[in-house]
């Protein structure tokens, strides 16, 4: 009979599996690094919790039923989730439905993440060099061993439930309304909707957060800043809160430079503070990151900014977000442009994941997607492209913001200008 009380079931994958460029050996990561790590775990009522992994017991019956069994009663769960793979994921999906708390998720600090999952509070570990397995071990004790005093609950399927059940129907309506608005491209319906759920269910930061994000994309910084401050009043450990805090300080504060012919402090930068506190509670948010670098990048603190696109590609996988500004920066730096391979790489795949959502109706991401487009073009060569996407981008453009920053970022690639055809001339098309 097992005593699942006392067993932490480890979800990750099995034997060697590619992660990148390199292939991983996860039955080696399981025996050297999670193993000593769960056996060491004391349990607050006394004994430790016994390490469990499917492919390692031997069953009489169906292991399926077994997974679903370790899945369901488990005392603790561990997920793994390098290299993206999709039973991790179906059975971590899984665990997150069935139980509040008791699981916790670690990933390769080196690994490529996912833009759809980069939300997910995930702890890095690193294996490499030999030193580091020690601190691997000691990070994944002492997550567990902290969760299993504190038992909170963990679960972001449990939490948008629990939250569901306790908000009216009349907020639930609301809500739909408001998505059906922003489906059908009436922003400044939705806005005035979610006004309305703010009201109503005061207590939940993310009904602000949705607020601020929609007067952000219209460029109404004060009043997204105040729903952000309201967010993180409400929740203070909300990263992406602080995150969309620190970007609109920094866009308002150069909006009133401007009309002021005047010079934003540069230490700390405008949003920078916010913009750290978001780092520090998600490190994996790629997003944030990239901010700060951006933040940074206005300062013309461009070392410490290029170090901050370095990180937001490592947690994404090459996003195109961070690639672009990490080159840009790089050529800034060394007053030309030099691609690697894996440049060259990562900026097909970008190619690709941007054309795609720049052939939607309505396209996705817009305008960004037609800048980062004009940009890869711009690097392939491609001088009539860069200017067509560029156009593109402007007729997306739903505030003089957006083509403003991207025409701030094409300027860092001046000093490079004469490895690239058609530089100069986007450049006064955006002016």
């Amino acid at each position: 009979m097992i005593s699942y009380a006392q067993i932490c079931f480890v979800i990750m994958p099995f034997g060697k599996k590619p992660v990148g460029e390199h292939d991983v050996d996860f039955d080696w990561i399981y025996d050297t690094i999670f193993v000593p790590a769960i056996n060491a775990v004391g349990l607050p009522e006394g004994g430790k919790l016994e390490p469990r992994r499917t492919d390692k017991d031997f069953f009489s019956g169906d292991i399926n039923m077994e997974m679903f069994s370790y899945l369901e009663y488990s005392r603790f769960a561990v997920a793994d989730i390098t290299g993206l793979n999709a039973n991790v994921f179906y059975e971590l999906g899984a665990r997150h439905r069935t139980r509040d708390s008791g699981t916790a998720i670690f990933r390769q600090a080196t690994a490529p993440i996912s833009f759809d999952i980069q939300t997910i509070k995930a702890f890095p570990y690193e294996y490499q060099p030999a030193d580091k397995v020690e601190e691997a071990r000691a990070l994944i004790h002492k997550v567990l061993s902290e969760s299993l005093v504190h038992n909170r609950l963990d679960s972001p399927i449990r939490l948008v439930l629990d939250r569901q059940q306790q908000q009216s129907g009349h907020v639930q309506e609301r809500l739909k309304d408001a998505e059906n608005a922003i489906r059908k491209m009436d922003p400044n319906g939705a806005m005035q909707i979610y006004k309305e759920i703010v009201a109503l269910d005061r207590s939940n930061p993310l009904h602000r957060i949705k607020l601020g994000m929609l007067q952000k994309e219209r460029g109404l910084w004060n009043e997204a800043i105040n729903q952000f401050n309201g967010a993180v009043d409400i929740n203070g450990s909300l990263a992406e809160a602080w995150r969309e805090k620190g970007i609109a300080e920094n866009k308002l504060a150069f909006q009133i430079a401007e009309k002021t012919k005047t010079t934003p402090p540069t230490d700390p930068a405008p949003g920078e503070p916010d913009l750290r506190r978001a780092t520090e509670l998600n490190d994996s948010d790629f997003v944030a990151q990239s901010s700060l670098g951006g933040v940074l990048k206005r300062a013309e603190r461009y070392d410490e900014a290029w170090q901050c696109y370095v990180r937001a590609r490592e947690v994404s996988g090459d996003h195109p977000y961070p690639l672009l500004n990490e080159i840009k920066l790089r050529a800034f730096r060394d007053q030309k442009l030099d691609l690697s391979g894996r440049d060259r790489r990562a900026l097909k795949r970008a190619k690709l994941m941007r054309r795609t959502q720049a052939d939607q109706n309505p396209p996705y991401d817009s305008p960004w997607c037609f800048f980062d487009l004009a940009e890869i073009k711009l690097y392939e060569g491609d001088a009539d492209d860069f200017i067509r996407f560029i156009d593109r981008g402007i007729e997306n453009s739903t505030a003089d913001w957006q083509p403003n920053t991207f025409l701030d970022s094409l300027r860092l690639l001046e000093p490079a200008a004469h490895s690239l055809p058609g530089l100069e001339k986007g450049i006064e098309l955006l002016k």
